[in-house]
This record gives C-alpha cells, structure tokens and sequence, in this order.
C-alpha cells in the first residue's frame, strides 16, 4: 500500500514539474516587434501601442503596452519566440478615438526582428 502511495506522489510531482515549466512569451529574450503606426498614410505620434502574448488573436487583455515616438514608430524588445498580438489606438485633439486592425505575429528565431505596421482606422 505504501509503495502505490509513493508512486502515485511521485506521479504528480512529475505532473507538476513538467506542466509548470511550460515556456511563456515574455520579456526575457532577444527578439523585437517594430513598426509605424498611421492614420490615412500620415505617422502617427503618440498613439497607444498594445502586445498580448501567447496567441495570435485580438484580446481584450494586454501584457504591455507603449507609445509611438515623434515619427510613430514603436518597438517591442526583448521578446522570446512564440506568439504575439499588437494593436494600437490613438485619439485626437476633438476626442475622436481611431484603432487598428492588429496584427498577428509569430516569431520563430529567437533574434528575430518582425516588423508590423499598423493602419489606424
């Protein structure tokens, strides 16, 4: 009986370690995501740029978030391989709210540079 009770621990002690070390996106590698952000072709400064990890879908919940410099472009560093969502928002001096469409990235080389720009609308 006590033999059938170490081998079910050590079990789910293997369950558990195995399952728990499951590699997530996250800062931590070499990797980035760069690009332009623009409205009707034009940069856009200071728009709200937004990175979910681990899936290539439009959230309602990012991990980080940043902003576009002078000439509206952002870059997420040190990215690991895997799966990201980006998007971005911006809204004007009159309070009119403009969005983009995202973009889905999956970054295979763990130096990798993808570049994303994305079209508010």
């Amino acid at each position: 009986m006590k033999t059938i009770k170490n081998i079910a621990l050590l079990a789910v002690v293997f369950l558990l370690a195995f399952t728990s070390c499951k590699k997530t996106n996250d800062f931590g590698g070499a990797a980035k995501i760069k690009g332009m952000v623009t409205l009707n072709g034009t940069a856009v400064p200071n728009a709200f740029v937004h990175i979910a990890f681990g899936t290539t879908e439009a959230t309602t919940s990012y991990d980080a978030n940043g902003s576009t410099d002078a000439s509206g472009n952002y870059v997420f560093g040190g990215l690991l391989r895997g799966d990201y969502f980006v998007t971005a928002d911006y809204t004007n001096s009159t309070g009119q709210k403009f969005v983009s469409g995202g973009a889905k990235i999956t970054i295979g080389d763990k130096k990798g540079e993808v570049t994303a720009d994305l079209k508010l609308e």
